[in-house]
């Protein structure tokens, strides 16, 4: 699952949070989407409760020890939801940024 700002940014770098979740930044280092790897397993869902999304609610919160991400999938029958904590060992400045998709 693939999860992007709406407007544009100039694309700089990506990494990998940890095995499941890849976090791509702009060239001011402000986080700007998100790659779900094994999304189902990431959410705890059947693999067909994530094929009709409405809503997607992603929250990055970082400070200068840790970037914090909170996910929420809205579904018509059910709602799910995750929540990362990695240490900023790449010196992310400091920042609380929401997307939405639906």
């Amino acid at each position: 699952m693939f999860v992007s700002r709406i407007e544009e940014y100039q694309y700089e770098e990506s990494l990998e949070m940890n095995c499941d979740i890849i976090m791509d930044f702009d060239n001011l280092l402000n986080p700007s989407a998100f790659e779900f790897l094994n999304a189902s397993k990431i959410f705890k869902s059947n693999n067909g409760d994530l094929c009709d999304i409405k809503e997607i609610r992603v929250h990055v919160s970082i400070n200068e020890d840790l970037i914090k991400i909170f996910v929420d999938i809205l579904t018509p029958n059910d709602k799910f939801n995750a929540v990362g904590k990695f240490i900023n060992d790449i010196n992310a400045p400091n920042c609380e940024k929401d997307m939405f998709a639906s």
